[in-house]
């Protein structure tokens, strides 16, 4: 009994873990493809980050162009 009682706290202790990595943020300069002129920054699930680093989008913010002379 206390071994499958130890398991269904494994099982939910996982289920928990995967909810709040799937509930994380991260901010991404977007660049749209085909239309880099549209870059903006949005976020997005950890899940999505690879796919849009994929099409050329970088983490963080997208650099501004006031600070470029």
């Amino acid at each position: 009994m206390g071994i499958l009682l130890g398991i269904i706290c494994l099982l939910c202790l996982s289920i928990s873990f995967t909810s709040e990595r799937e509930n994380q943020k991260v901010t991404i300069c977007h660049i749209p493809p085909g239309n880099p002129d549209n870059a903006h920054e949005i976020t997005v699930s950890t899940n999505a980050v690879r796919a849009h680093l994929a099409h050329g989008d970088s983490i963080g913010n997208c650099p501004c162009d006031d600070d470029v002379n």
